[in-house]
């Protein structure tokens, strides 16, 4: 495979991670908007668990809304995409890895303290954790090769 060849060749992996940090960013942007309206996201699944989750006391880290930072995350993770750096997966890998762990975090205190479920924190947290996987089979590849 010639140099320009393989400048062309679609790495499915960062189309996937594309795909994904733009779903993480819109939702953080979508739940970020939402609350400075002063409304509620509508809940997909009913319930009321995504009022409960946006009122708790958790919504919120150093004043700062959980869901913006969920928005720079992605937007991080996008950047991080289209740097062109040997150390480039090492960083995707990385701001993914940490996307999944603090969702895991927010999921646990929906489960154990909130007592409520938010589809669309769910969901996020979905993204992230996909996110995190294919980002360390990338940089597996990536190291490997």
């Amino acid at each position: 495979m010639t140099a320009v060849e393989e400048q062309r060749r679609v790495d499915a992996s960062q189309v996937a991670l594309i795909v994904l940090g733009v779903l993480a960013t819109a939702i953080g942007a979508f739940l970020t908007y939402e609350r400075a309206r002063g409304t509620l996201p509508p809940c997909p699944v009913g319930g009321g668990g995504c009022a409960t989750v946006q009122h708790s006391r958790y919504a919120e880290l150093a004043g700062i809304p959980v869901s913006a930072l969920g928005m720079l995350g992605g937007l991080a993770l996008l950047g991080s995409l289209f740097v062109r750096a040997s150390w480039s997966p090492v960083a995707t890998f990385g701001l993914a890895l940490a996307g999944a762990l603090f969702s895991a975090y927010l999921s646990s205190l929906e489960a154990f303290t909130i007592h409520a479920w938010c589809a669309w924190c769910v969901t996020s947290a979905a993204i992230w954790v996909v996110a995190a996987t294919i980002a360390a089979i990338r940089l597996y590849r990536y190291t490997d090769g």
